[in-house]
């Protein structure tokens, strides 16, 4: 059977969640060679694995429903169920592989099909699910949410040389706030995560903490991903399907 594209679900948690986007991608780099998975190489003087992540996470965000993609050695097989059972031997506690799929030769990556995702905050102590939900309704009440953007960007001085300026902009994000709901010790988020209107989880906690979440309490949650949507609403697994 001839396997080109590939799409990998796993877990990323426990105190994996504080390794950055590069750490991460070395490590998949590693445990593809130790797994024996048939991953394609570029071509050239460097050749290194085909291989591409979703958006990558804030440090100390764990992630439930992350993806990346990799191409296949033409010519090669493995199935799902043999994959996942290699790379997750190699993982190491806080890395788990959860779905190993075939997308389409024509798929566009993880990272662009990326639109939405739903996140989970959840309090490391116990809060009342009645200030959790009268936070959330003033704040969605409100006519507009306003977020104040900090960017740095190069700009040449006077003598002719790069300085790095910083600029400030107010989005209103509410319209980017797909929803919200209290669950058990905790709040569900929907948000835009496109290219543009990348909303962040912990942004949305901060204003519900000005709404009437307990200030003792402020930023004493543990944040995750739970998956990644298209614009269409699906899943990014639901465009693949297991090897047999």
């Amino acid at each position: 059977m001839f396997v080109l594209k590939v799409r990998i679900k796993f877990e990323k948690t426990e105190q994996m969640r504080f390794i950055g986007h590069l750490d991460l991608m070395r490590y998949f780099q590693k445990a593809m060679r130790r797994a024996d998975i048939p991953i394609k190489y570029s071509e050239g003087f460097s050749p290194h694995q085909i291989m591409s992540f979703g958006a990558p996470l804030s440090m100390g965000v764990s992630g439930l429903g992350e993806y990346m993609d990799i191409e296949l050695k033409e010519g090669s097989h493995i199935s799902s169920s043999e994959a996942i059972k290699r790379l997750n031997d190699m993982m190491c506690t806080g890395m788990k592989v959860t779905k190993f799929l075939q997308i389409p030769d024509n798929s566009k990556p993880a990272m662009a099909l990326m639109d939405t995702a739903d996140f989970k905050a959840e309090f490391k102590t116990e809060v009342l699910e009645t200030d959790i939900r009268e936070a959330i309704d003033k704040l969605m009440s409100k006519e507009s949410i306003l977020l104040t953007k900090v960017s740095k960007k190069k700009k040449k001085n006077q003598f002719g040389k790069f300085v790095e300026v910083e600029t400030t902009s107010v989005v209103d994000i509410k319209s980017f706030i797909y929803k919200l709901d209290a669950i058990e010790n905790g709040v569900f988020m929907h948000l835009s995560q496109g290219s543009t209107n990348n909303i962040k989880p912990a942004a949305v906690m901060d204003f519900l903490y000005e709404e009437g979440l307990p200030q003792a309490k402020r930023n004493e949650y543990y944040l995750y991903r739970l998956d990644m949507y298209t614009e269409e609403g699906k899943a990014l697994d639901e465009y693949g399907c297991e090897i047999i």
